[in-house]
């Protein structure tokens, strides 16, 4: 496995002009978020991907386009301005982490899709139904891993991932012994327009979703 640190790998990411070779591009930055750190939450939790959902989107005339994308010019607003590396992008589908780059004109993010939270005593943080019937973050102490992405709002806020926000990447790599599973991205349908989402009937056949199921 390639220990690069996460950082690094995302600075030299440059996109790909084919879907062919974007797919492998995915496919040798999946273990990165998956095997190679957490999420650092001030001094109280690690947040560590189980499950991300990258997307691509160029906005070149000519290039890869992902209508779906939250965050690129055309959807909300005409022109938004490019994140900084590693910013935290929160939208209606969940938490992204962005790798933008304006020289190259592309959006590019990770979506957590699942993950698992671990509190600083070692403790597992389920989202769930407690004896009140009212749905939160509870403590376990046996392994446990959410799928509830959008519910991340209540331990993360949209800064960028630095030390000095309390919230940042930490790189510690993990030995994989398991292939990672490769999938088509929850909830995203083919576009009926290239340049702007609008749902069809049938699946995005894009395989950028990856999934670990070792546990941490």
């Amino acid at each position: 496995m390639d220990y690069m640190k996460l950082e690094e790998k995302l600075s030299q990411f440059k996109g790909a002009a084919n879907e062919s070779d974007l797919q492998k591009m995915f496919e040798e930055l999946a273990p990165a978020f998956l095997y190679g750190g957490y999420i650092q939450v001030r001094k109280e939790y690690q947040i560590f991907i189980r499950t991300v959902e990258l997307y691509f989107h160029s906005e070149k005339e000519d290039g890869i386009h992902d209508p779906i994308v939250y965050h690129r010019n055309g959807r909300d607003i005409d022109y938004l301005p490019y994140f900084p590396l590693m910013t935290l992008n929160a939208h209606a589908s969940g938490f992204d982490i962005t790798f933008e780059n304006e020289t190259f004109e592309y959006r590019a993010s990770a979506l957590i899709r699942s993950y698992e939270v671990k509190n600083k005593e070692g403790l597992f943080l389920k989202w769930e139904k407690n004896k009140d019937g009212k749905y939160m973050f509870a403590l376990s102490p046996d392994y446990a891993f959410n799928t509830q992405s959008t519910y991340l709002y209540t331990l993360l806020n949209g800064f960028s991932l630095g030390k000095d926000n309390g919230i940042y990447w930490v790189d510690s790599p993990r030995k994989q012994s398991v292939a990672i599973t490769e999938k088509t991205r929850q909830n995203v349908f083919k576009s009926e327009s290239e340049f702007e989402y609008i749902k069809s009937n049938a699946q995005c056949e894009r395989r950028w979703s990856f999934n670990r199921e070792e546990i941490v």
